[in-house]
C-alpha cells in the first residue's frame, strides 16, 4: 500500500517557511551581498534581530568585543556568518515540533541538523569550498523531509525495519518501499513549495547519495560526508542512522585522508560546545546527546 497520498494531504498542511529565514536564502545565490541588504531582510523583525545580537555575542564567534547593533554585527561577522545566523534563527521556529518515527526526543531531529550543519561548514573550511554560508544551510535544512514523514515512519516502523534487515538495504530506501517516498525525495519537494534555491532543493534531494547526479556537485557530496562524519562521532543518532550506505568515493574525490577527517572531527567537538548557546540547544556534560529506540 501507497502512502503517498496522505503524505501529500500531510504537504498541504505546511506552515509557510519563515519569511525572514526565506529572504535570507534568496540572498545565498547571489555573489555579492550588501550590507543594505542584510538591513532590509531583517529589519522588521525584531525577535530576529535580537536574536542576531543574542548569537554574535555568544562564544561560538569568540569576539572580544560586545556588539550593540545590527550595523555593527555586519561589519564584524561579514554577511556570510549573518545570513547563516538568520536562516538558523527562523528554521528553529521549522523544527519546534517532535519527530517520534526519528528520533525519541523532541529536540532530536534539531539536535541532528545542527551537527551537520556545523560539520559541513568545517568541511567547507577544511575543503576550501565556496559558499560556505551555502554549505551550512544546506546541512541544516538536509532533513526537513522528516518533519512531514516522522509520522509515518512512526506507525510502520517495525516493517520498514523489517526491510531493511531482511533484504540488506539502507533505512531510505526501505521508507520508500513500504511508504512510497523517502525523507529526502519528500523534502526536496518540501524545498520546491517553499520556493528554495535550485541548489539548495538538490542537496536536500540528493544528500544520501542514492542517484548519480548528487555525485556531481560538491556541496551535495560534502553534505554527505558531513551527515555520515555526525554519525561516526556518536552524535544525535537517529532511528534510521545505522542502516547508512557508505560510499567511499567521496572521501577520494576530495583527496581527504583519515588524518585530515580526524581533524575534523576534533573542530567539530570544540564547535559543538560552543554553539549550543547559539542555537538554544542544552546538551549533557559532554556536549553529546544520542538517540536510542
Amino acid at each position: 500500500m501507497s502512502y503517498i497520498p496522505q503524505i501529500l494531504k500531510s504537504l498541504k498542511n505546511l506552515p509557510p517557511f519563515p519569511m525572514v529565514a526565506q529572504r535570507a536564502l534568496m540572498l545565498l545565490s547571489k555573489p555579492e551581498v550588501s550590507i543594505q541588504e542584510m538591513v532590509e531582510v531583517v529589519k522588521y523583525d525584531p525577535a530576529i534581530t535580537a536574536n542576531i545580537l543574542r548569537i554574535s555575542n555568544s562564544a561560538y564567534f569568540g569576539l572580544r568585543r560586545e556588539i550593540h547593533s545590527l550595523h555593527q554585527a555586519l561589519m564584524l561577522l561579514g554577511t556570510q556568518e549573518l545570513l547563516k545566523i538568520i536562516i538558523a534563527s527562523g528554521a528553529t521556529r521549522l523544527f519546534a515540533g517532535a519527530t517520534p518515527g526519528y528520533f525519541p526526543e523532541r529536540q532530536g531531529l534539531w539536535r541532528h541538523s545542527v551537527s551537520v550543519a556545523l560539520m559541513t561548514d568545517l568541511l567547507a573550511r577544511e575543503l576550501s569550498l565556496g559558499d560556505r554560508a551555502m554549505a551550512f544551510t544546506g546541512g541544516l535544512l538536509h532533513d526537513i523531509g522528516k518533519l512531514v514523514l516522522s509520522l509515518f515512519v512512526e506507525k510502520k516502523f517495525t516493517e520498514i525495519m523489517e526491510v531493511v534487515l531482511g533484504q540488506g538495504v539502507s533505512f531510505q530506501e526501505a521508507e520508500k518501499r513500504v511508504l512510497g517516498v523517502d525523507h529526502a525525495e519528500l523534502g526536496g519537494e518540501m524545498a520546491r513549495l517553499w520556493d528554495f534555491p535550485d541548489r539548495l532543493r538538490l542537496v536536500i534531494m540528493l544528500h544520501h547519495l542514492n542517484k548519480r547526479q548528487g555525485f556531481g556537485d560538491d556541496l551535495v557530496q560534502a553534505v554527505y560526508l558531513a551527515d555520515l562524519l555526525v554519525l561516526m562521532f556518536g552524535q544525535d543518532l537517529s532511528a534510521d542512522g545505522l542502516a547508512y550506505t557508505g560510499y567511499p568515493e567521496v572521501m577520494q574525490h576530495f583527496h581527504l585522508r583519515e588524518r585530515d577527517l580526524q581533524k575534523v572531527l576534533l573542530q567539530f567537538g570544540s564547535a559543538w560546545q560552543e554553539a549550543q548557546a547559539f542555537f538554544g540547544l542544552m546538551g549533557n556534560i559532554n556536549g553529546v546527546q544520542c538517540s536510542h529506540r
